[in-house]
């Protein structure tokens, strides 16, 4: 398995659209407020989440100079 293949799974994981709430919480316990709205968090969660599956599910690229 491919570095970045682990990575698209801990970005799966850990951005799943329903741990948005556990964020929020998780920083207002740290005293760092996330200071966007719950639409734009959603949003963004959800793009990290679709990157890890891209990177998690994308095949292996050829180099194209390698012989």
């Amino acid at each position: 398995m491919l570095l970045r293949q682990r990575l698209g799974i801990v970005l799966i994981i850990i951005f799943l659209p329903i741990n948005g709430p556990l964020w929020r919480m998780l920083a207002e316990i740290a005293g760092l407020p996330i200071n966007i709205g719950e639409v734009s968090f959603f949003i963004l969660s959800l793009f990290l989440f679709i990157l890890g599956g891209i990177m998690t599910f994308s095949p292996k690229l050829k180099n194209p100079f390698q012989e």
